[in-house]
Formats: C-alpha cells, sequence, structure tokens
C-alpha cells in the first residue's frame, strides 16, 4: 500500500512538471528594432512585463533602461503562472525559494538623416536580461534524520560568512534565465510589428 502511495505521487509530480512546461521560444537576443520604433518598443516592453506579472522598479526612456523588482518563481504546483518554461525550472523553484528580476536595455541610433551621418546605421538594438537568485539562509543547516528536525538554526552565520560581510540572509545570482528572455523579447518584438 505505501509502494502504491509513494508511485501515485509521482506520478502526479511528474504530470504536474510536464502541465508546468512551455513551448521553448527562441529569438535573437539583443534583436534588431528599426529606427522610426523606439518609443513604441519602449512601451510595448513595459506593457509586456507588466502582463507577466513584474512590477516596473524603473523606467528611463531617454536611456532606454526598464528594469524590474524581482518577482517570486512559482512552484511545481502554480501551473496557472507562465513563469517557469521548463519542468526542471518549476521543481528547482520549488526546492529552493527563487525570483527573478528583469533588466530591458534599448541601445542604437535614432534616424540618421541629414549632414554629418552619411554611412551611419540606425536602428536599435533591443536586450532583454533576466536573472535569476536564489534565496541563502545562512542561519539554517541539515541536521537530523527525516524523523526528527530536518534543519536547526544557528544563532548568528558561520565566522566565515561574517567575515566576507554576509550578516544574514541574501538573495544569490545563480544565473540567467534563456527561456524567459526569449520569450520576452519575442512578444515585444511580435507586438511592435
Amino acid at each position: 500500500m505505501r509502494n502504491a502511495a509513494v508511485i501515485l505521487s509521482l506520478l502526479c509530480v511528474v504530470l504536474i512538471e510536464v502541465g508546468c512546461s512551455r513551448a521553448v521560444v527562441t529569438a535573437d537576443n539583443p534583436t534588431r528594432v528599426g529606427a522610426g520604433e523606439y518609443r513604441e518598443t519602449f512601451d510595448i516592453a513595459l506593457e509586456v512585463l507588466r502582463d507577466h506579472g513584474f512590477t516596473i522598479d524603473r523606467r528611463d526612456y531617454r536611456f532606454g533602461v526598464i528594469t524590474t523588482l524581482p518577482l517570486g518563481s512559482p512552484n511545481l504546483f502554480e501551473v496557472w503562472n507562465d513563469q517557469n518554461t521548463t519542468g526542471q525550472q518549476a521543481v528547482e523553484s520549488t526546492l529552493a525559494s527563487e525570483q527573478r528580476r528583469v533588466n530591458v536595455n534599448i541601445t542604437g541610433r535614432g534616424p540618421t538623416d541629414g549632414p554629418g551621418h552619411a554611412g551611419l546605421e540606425s536602428g536599435y538594438m533591443l536586450e532583454v536580461e533576466v536573472v535569476l537568485e536564489r534565496r541563502q539562509v545562512p542561519t539554517r543547516r541539515l541536521a537530523g534524520s527525516a524523523r526528527r528536525n530536518v534543519f536547526s538554526n544557528l544563532a548568528a552565520p558561520p565566522k566565515e560568512l561574517i567575515d566576507r560581510g554576509v550578516t544574514g540572509n541574501y538573495w544569490e545570482v545563480v544565473g540567467r534565465d534563456p527561456y524567459l528572455e526569449a520569450r520576452l523579447i519575442k512578444e515585444i518584438a511580435e507586438r511592435v510589428k
């Protein structure tokens, strides 16, 4: 009976993991944007980020920069949230507390008409960066078996961490999310056209 419960649990996890998977999209990052489409690209980038649940932290139209506040990554059971692209991402964000921040940069040249601009290429480059961070809790450690408390709490972080300036919990950058980057940049580019 116990084996049947374990098998049923694993089957549920696999089905949920498959349900969390999104189509993997490919897109050039950065991608070219027409010279006359700067304002539209900037505005649509704001819309797309908001549509995906991100809160805008900085929007600097003059320099073509948009940044968001961190957004918690959904766990395996939050199948309605489309932030994770693969089942592996869903499993990782279930086992560890993760969050994502987005940085959008629009760089390049506007229309280059007139004297002194001959031969200069006009247009902009749209780049999307999704930073993945994982929560680190230096005052918690594995201490026991599954029958007792698995974790125990320390009064303070270990000395070697304090020597490096770590005095409490923090978010560690663990990489980028190329899948979400591609989905966001493709959605922005499609809405601009």
